[in-house]
């Protein structure tokens, strides 16, 4: 999937967890989802999206306080309706990282 990646953070696993079973209902594949949250990561939860590294201490400390991060790599084409779901769970944050070519 080429595109971007979508990064938002929660305050809340619940609100990012029942963002990312939505994901899936439209069609974006697992492995394209990821979910990391202190101990209760999904098994892409470490996985580099191409931006965990850039960021990753900020990310760190981000779930050390407690927040869920989630990243989801989204083409053109279902990019908007990926930005309408993460942002109907209300996230704290919502970043956008162009895909490298």
């Amino acid at each position: 999937m080429a595109g971007s990646t979508i990064v938002a953070l929660f305050n809340e696993y619940a609100a990012a967890h029942r963002a990312l079973c939505e994901l899936i209902q439209i069609g974006i594949p697992p492995n394209c989802i990821s979910i990391i949250a202190g101990d209760r990561s999904n098994s892409q939860g470490n996985r580099d999206f191409g931006i965990l590294e850039k960021d990753a201490e900020r990310y760190r400390r981000a779930v050390r306080r407690g927040r869920t991060i989630l990243a989801v790599e989204a083409d053109e084409a279902v990019r908007t309706q990926v930005l309408e779901i993460i942002d109907h769970h209300t996230p704290t944050e919502i970043e956008e990282v162009a895909a490298a070519e």
